[in-house]
């Protein structure tokens, strides 16, 4: 049987196998319904929530986490950072694998748009903080700050408002 495999952070290679055993543990430890990857909800929740990507992947690899004595908790914590993303890449390979070829194609289709749907996103946000016109917004907005606690701290030295100063 076909898998997928990603590497956690300190340096232990996983594989992602999906049977309907596989489908099934998923449900019961964390009441997912890995077949409901279509609607793209599920992917982009994963893809979104490294929380429930790290016990979905936890449910995944359960077995093997047992035969080398770790718990979800001690699982959770070997995703982070680049390793998160790999390991929702193999989640999603490892699971388009269970499909037959046109379903598979599909989904590997799916997630490969959300993947670029998502890049271009971080793209324009990017470029929006880096924009010009964010610093000039950001300081025209200090400027206007600073103009009021002046005007305020003028108000409270000199509650008379004669321009004497006390």
């Amino acid at each position: 049987m076909e898998s997928a495999v990603w590497t956690d952070r300190e340096g232990r290679r996983w594989s992602v196998t999906i049977t309907v055993g596989t489908l099934k543990r998923v449900k019961e430890l964390v009441e997912v319904n890995l077949l409901d990857v279509f609607d793209g909800v599920l992917l982009n929740r994963l893809a979104d929530d490294p929380v429930l990507l790290a016990n979905t992947l936890y449910a995944v690899c359960k077995l093997q986490a047992d035969e080398r004595g770790i718990d979800d908790l001690a699982f959770g914590e070997l995703l982070v950072g680049d390793t998160i993303e790999a390991a929702a890449q193999a989640l999603v390979l490892g699971l388009s694998l269970f499909f037959p070829q046109q379903r598979r194609a599909a989904l590997t289709s799916l997630w490969a748009k959300m993947n670029r749907a998502r890049s271009a996103m971080l793209d324009m946000a990017t470029a929006k903080l880096d924009s010009p016109q964010l610093e000039q917004a950001i300081q025209a907005e200090i400027e206007r700050t600073a103009a009021e606690m002046d005007r305020r701290l003028a108000a409270v030295l000199n509650p008379s408002g004669d321009g004497s100063g006390g």
